[in-house]
């Protein structure tokens, strides 16, 4: 309800003039028992530009550079497949010796020269005991196990 400031009357909150003086200047409204309209929030536009976005937390990685060890830990691998079938005695020690290298030294391929080392120490050693098997030097127990 608001009040006229002419005449003192009540009037409603959607009257334009007084009911009683026809009046239009009128105190601010008050509620009674209606609830007061909240008028809806301003939209303020967005800004014209738009700032870049910071970035936080820790800079980029930059990939560590290609090394010499880290060619030797691939010679090294290659080595450790292809002495299973040829040239084990050379090729096995060539591969454990530079995949060991490139474990340690290089920067990319550690996982590629812990796989050469393995390959290569297993392929020695069962290369080492078919060998001295063929050779009559141990017997059939080294190969088959000794409780066949």
């Amino acid at each position: 309800m608001k009040k006229c400031i002419n005449c003192g009357k009540e009037n409603r909150n959607e009257n334009q003039f007084c009911s009683t003086c026809g009046g239009t200047s009128f105190e601010a409204p008050y509620s009674t028992d209606e609830p007061a309209a909240v008028p809806p929030p301003l939209q303020t536009p967005p800004p014209a530009y738009q700032t870049p976005p910071v970035m936080m937390g820790p800079p980029p990685t930059v990939k560590k550079p290609f090394t010499l060890f880290d060619v030797l830990t691939i010679l090294g691998f290659v080595s450790s497949l292809v002495g299973l079938v040829q040239i084990w005695v050379v090729l096995e020690p060539l591969a454990l010796a530079s995949s060991v290298l490139g474990f340690f030294k290089g920067n990319r391929s550690k996982g590629l020269a812990a796989a050469g080392t393995v390959i290569a120490v297993i392929a020695f050693i069962i290369r080492l005991f078919m060998t001295l098997y063929n050779n009559n030097i141990i017997g059939r127990w080294a190969i088959e196990g000794a409780f066949k």
